[in-house]
């Protein structure tokens, strides 16, 4: 099967397709909208210096990249050689993409300053305790110069893609709150922008099969493995319990960060 570098003909990547499948795109949208006016709210009399932590394959990147008014670079980090290989066949057509990390943003190290610094839903992969997530936290700020910006797109703790775990993956400090305090705490402007984010499961609620219950389980729980009878029969009761009309609200919360 060919592979597709474009984001109309790209192939779903494994259990992923949940994202692309069951999001609301009008909902997406207006987040990528958000991000753009964010982009676009900062001047500079320069190109504008972008990075993007976590660039995956690049998706939501191309998708801000594209509306943005004004010359910029953005620099890609992706610890995933292979995504990144993805990302830079199919950004650099149409936009200006700079250097290529290939490492973790716990290796990082940059040679500039940057006027925005993004993420969009890679916070829960930083690190595996408090300390270490604190250092990351703090490195952000070393990234950006005196008038820069930090954006990072996570999800609050009422999101319900926390409440329909059947099991704790991720722990409370990977939350938005936890972020925003500890930015507060620091004496930085933090502004937070709270999004709807619908995904339907009308589909897994209106059959008595399994396979997409099981699919979607994967994604929410971040595993390859899939759930037992047990875990599935509790997983859709929580589905059950949080949806309304057959859609979940995920919510998303776009946290801005600046030093003034």
């Amino acid at each position: 099967m060919a592979k597709w570098h474009f984001w109309g003909e790209k192939e779903f990547s494994d259990i992923y397709e949940n994202i692309y499948i069951r999001s609301v795109m009008e909902d997406w949208f207006n987040i990528v909208f958000t991000i753009v006016n964010e982009f676009n709210s900062i001047k500079v009399k320069r190109m504008k210096q972008i990075l993007d932590v976590g660039c995956g394959e690049g998706h939501t990147t191309k998708q801000i990249l594209d509306r943005l008014d004004s010359d910029y670079i953005c620099d890609i980090l992706e610890p995933n050689e292979n995504a990144l290989a993805s990302a830079e066949a199919f950004l650099t057509p149409e936009n200006n993409i700079g250097e290529r990390y290939p490492r973790s943003l716990s290796t990082f190290r940059p040679n500039k300053k940057y006027d925005i610094v993004f993420t969009s839903h890679t916070n829960y992969y930083w690190a595996l305790n408090k300390k270490d997530y604190d250092e990351q936290l703090r490195k952000f700020l070393s990234f950006i110069n005196d008038n820069g910006r930090i954006l990072i797109l996570t999800l609050p703790e009422e999101s319900d893609h926390y409440k329909i775990m059947v099991r704790e993956i991720y722990p409370k400090f990977n939350y938005a709150q936890y972020i925003i305090d500890f930015y507060k705490k620091s004496g930085l402007n933090v502004r937070v922008q709270k999004l709807k984010m619908s995904m339907y499961v009308g589909d897994i609620l209106n059959t008595k099969k399994t396979f997409d219950l099981k699919i979607f389980y994967r994604f929410i729980h971040n595993t390859d493995s899939y759930p037992n009878e047990t875990e599935s029969k509790k997983f859709l009761n929580k589905i059950r319990t949080c949806q309304k009309a057959n859609y979940l609200d995920f919510r998303d919360n776009l946290i801005i960060i600046s030093k003034k």
